[in-house]
């Protein structure tokens, strides 16, 4: 599938008469909706809690949010941090305080 047609298949996930999905059987006050609730003007200001497969997140809806989806905002995966990486990042450190500590002898 090129670039213009997966485009087109995203823009167009969901028909606009349908209106956005937001689980109305599920009141707030009993649990939080679903990853895949669409974001609705009313829960602006609101703080969700979002289950990312683990444990639940706190998300507060702000206005640049709606029409996303919750689950947008609960990430799923840490990141990687590398021993090569973890590596130099100590040396560095250690690097920094030895020269703190020089200038502070001299």
């Amino acid at each position: 599938m090129n670039g213009l047609a997966a485009t087109r298949v995203a823009a167009m996930a969901r028909s606009v008469w349908k209106g956005p999905f937001a689980d109305p059987l599920v009141p707030f006050k009993v649990s939080p909706p679903p990853p895949r609730s669409m974001i609705l003007p009313e829960w602006v200001g609101t703080t969700i809690a979002v289950h990312n497969g683990k444990s639940y997140l706190g998300v507060t809806v702000g206005e640049e949010m709606i029409g996303h989806r919750l689950g947008e905002f609960a990430p799923t995966r840490q990141p990687t941090i590398h021993k090569a990486v973890l590596a130099r990042n100590k040396a560095a450190a250690a690097a920094a305080a030895a020269a703190r500590r020089r200038k502070a002898a001299s």
